[in-house]
């Protein structure tokens, strides 16, 4: 069935494009559309210029579009499917703005583009899979989330979020398309913060909270490269947006509130317009194309740190302990891990995955997973750092 599919990318933002230019370099073709046609020629640009894709007006077949639409191909592509063949099935992949009610009105909307039922998927990092499906009339059996994780095209992995009435064909379907991806498919329950977004909160908000201790931003990052992570939280965190790091954080303490105080470092930074990569200044200041400008934090973010400033956590004795900090961190998202697992939103294993393949994290020793890291680390290692520090309750 996933040879026959064909992908209609709703969306031409950031993200959008980072999935468009992910599904060219792994060889399959795409639609991209946006109501807004400057957004989506800009957008086409880019993709064609990062895969030396190509790109034309063929009409999508069997869908009637009602917005601006492109097709991009990778270099050398053959068609395959003609229309002289069976209709072909058409899987959306939305990726617009993050809000319940623009995200279901577009669902009401597109099940009726198409001349035969679609798959429709939904990119949302934060909302509810199953009330975006309570705005469809009769397509909801066919929609489950297809989350993919930044930047898309460095990871290895995409969670598939499915609710109550997602069909076990559409499930398989989406898996296979995540698998033409060369990524892992990781199936999990509709829950606020699925998997990844859940186990990255914590890490995200106790980051914050330490640099607001006091602790320096460069001993944060070297203290979470030491852990696995692929970069410091706080450039993960301009990658992704301070606004969605914020709304994804926001779901998981509003719906879990003892597993963390939320620090004010974010809000405080989306009031000020610092919205990271996007933006060209978040934590970090950014040239045009992205690049980080230098290693300091900005000028903004400074202030802010300093008006937030206070350590009622007690890092006072540990500003400049790499290894304790790394430990502290891997204690945050075992903790969130072993609440997944007792809430039956995910397997152990489905987390082992989401963190390699969604966080791109590599474990310090060699061949190592990050499971087997936790271990060796151990749980009286985590008890010490919990009663250490009684005040941070993702360490417990």
């Amino acid at each position: 069935m996933t040879e026959s599919i064909r992908v209609l990318l709703v969306g031409a933002g950031v993200v959008g494009r980072a999935i468009a230019t992910d599904h060219l370099l792994a060889g399959c073709e795409i639609w991209m559309a946006d109501r807004d046609e400057a957004v989506l020629s800009e957008a086409c640009d880019a993709v064609l210029r990062r895969t030396d894709g190509i790109a034309d007006s063929a009409s999508p077949w069997g869908a009637a579009v009602p917005i601006p639409v492109v097709h991009m191909m990778p270099h050398g592509h053959v068609e395959t499917i003609g229309a002289s063949d069976a209709m072909p099935t058409w899987m959306v992949i939305e990726s617009i703005a993050e809000k319940l009610p623009i995200k279901q009105a577009f669902f009401a909307e597109v099940e009726n583009w198409f001349a035969r039922s679609p798959i429709l998927t939904t990119n949302t990092s934060t909302l509810p899979i199953t009330e975006i499906a309570g705005a469809m009339q009769t397509h909801s059996a066919g929609f489950c989330g297809m989350h993919f994780f930044m930047p898309v095209v460095g990871r290895h992995a995409a969670e598939i979020i499915v609710h109550s009435r997602t069909s076990e064909a559409v499930i398989e379907a989406c898996e296979g398309h995540v698998r033409r991806l060369k990524k892992a498919p990781l199936r999990v329950l509709d829950s606020p913060g699925f998997v990844v977004n859940r186990m990255l909160a914590p890490y995200l908000n106790l980051s914050m909270q330490l640099l607001c201790a006091g602790v320096a931003a460069s001993t944060i990052r070297e203290s979470a490269l030491r852990y696995g992570m692929p970069m410091s939280p706080f450039e993960l965190i301009d990658l992704i947006g301070p606004r969605t790091a914020f709304d994804g954080g926001r779901v998981v303490w509003q719906s879990f509130p003892h597993r963390m105080d939320p620090s004010p470092l974010l809000p405080a930074m989306i009031k000020r317009s610092l919205l990271g990569v996007a933006g060209h200044k978040g934590f970090y200041e950014y040239s045009g194309d992205g690049e980080r400008s230098g290693d300091d934090l900005s000028d903004d973010v400074n202030a802010l740190v300093e008006r937030y400033s206070r350590d009622d956590i007690g890092a006072a004795d540990i500003r400049g302990d790499v290894q304790l900090i790394a430990d502290m961190f891997a204690a945050s998202m075992w903790r969130e891990a072993q609440a997944i697992v007792a809430s039956d939103v995910a397997d152990m294993e489905t987390i082992n995955q989401a963190m390699a393949g969604g966080l791109g994290y590599v474990a310090p020793t060699i061949e190592t997973t990050w499971r087997e890291h936790i271990e060796s680390i151990g749980e009286d290692r985590f008890e010490q750092i919990a009663d250490r520090f009684p005040k941070l309750k993702s360490l417990r």
